[in-house]
């Protein structure tokens, strides 16, 4: 038995024998720990858990309402801070040459503005926008200016390097409109020009009745292709809510058709270039019936009228 035993030991075999355990590989020296433990193959990586998920849901969820709190809290001078770089880049493109120069302002034909309108436009483009021509939005300024009540259209243009050009419209004043006893000046739409004041428009027609701008475009838009019949034309009375008597200058009445009213224009201005049919002594013409005119003499105009011819 001690011989087989000691040969067991020659062959590497038995309990006494002890196998050297390997050698690990020599770290270079200056390696961080981190590098240390993967190199050993030791370092498996964090650990994922729900309830680890949840309190970094929770801490992350937390730092956020502490920024936000804080931006509310200094929200002001963030503002400050931010409207201070803006003004800065504005001044230094304004300074590369992009500056702005006095604005060109004039109509929509290229003419200069009167002096009062002129000053309200320029003092809000004054106030829009920065120091440099880029800091002006067209858009936005053509926004502004056509809330303006006296304006119907704006074209801004940026010429550059510096130089804003304004071009606008005016609403044209078409009549003057008297209801509940207020009177107003009135465009072709029918619409109140609230800047302008009635008695400066003594020569524009009168449109008269509860809601009568509004539905009076159609009528003005026709009297003004009949020069002859306008000048002759005073005021237009609402009717029921349906149609038009038109007063004249002389005192007669013209009643318009409820359907339209501007073919009985253009047949009126027929008469009259034939007949004089506005200059006689009349009362009263009614255009109501298609295809017939009653016609009315003045009695005081009337026998005026053949007093004098009788003198003569």
């Amino acid at each position: 038995m001690p011989q087989v035993r000691a040969r067991r030991r020659r062959a590497g075999g038995g309990d006494d024998y002890r196998r050297e355990p390997p050698q690990a590989p020599r770290k270079p020296r200056g390696t961080p720990r981190l590098a240390a433990i993967q190199l050993d193959g030791d370092f498996k990586g964090p650990k994922v858990t729900r309830k680890g998920a949840t309190n970094f849901a929770a801490a992350t969820a937390l730092l956020l309402g502490a920024a936000v709190a804080g931006a509310a809290l200094i929200g002001g001078s963030l503002f400050d801070v931010r409207q201070a770089a803006a003004g800065a880049a504005d001044g230094a493109i304004a300074s590369a040459g992009l500056h702005r120069d006095a604005p060109r302002i004039t109509d929509w034909h290229d003419r200069r503005l009167e002096g009062a309108r002129e000053a309200e436009v320029a003092g809000i483009v004054a106030g829009f926008g920065g120091a440099s021509l880029m800091s002006v939005d067209p858009q936005d300024l053509r926004a502004q200016l056509e809330s303006l009540d006296w304006i119907a259209r704006v074209r801004v243009t940026r010429l550059w390097p510096s130089t804003l050009k304004v071009e606008v419209e005016r609403r044209r004043e078409m009549a003057r409109w008297q209801e509940n006893g207020a009177v107003s000046v009135i465009d072709a739409n029918g619409e109140r020009l609230f800047a302008e004041r009635a008695a400066d428009h003594l020569d524009l027609p009168l449109v008269v009745g509860e809601g009568a701008g509004p539905v009076a475009a159609p009528v003005l838009g026709a009297l003004e292709r009949y020069p002859a019949v306008r000048e002759r034309t005073r005021a237009f009375v609402r009717v029921g809510a349906r149609r038009w008597d038109m007063k004249l200058a002389s005192g007669a009445t013209v009643a318009l058709p409820e359907e339209n009213p501007s073919a009985a224009l253009a047949e009126l201005d027929g008469l009259h270039a034939r007949y004089r049919l506005l200059d006689r002594p009349l009362d009263r013409i009614d255009m109501r019936l298609r295809g017939r005119i009653g016609v009315r003499l003045n009695p005081v105009l009337a026998g005026a009228s053949r007093t004098s011819e009788g003198r003569a």
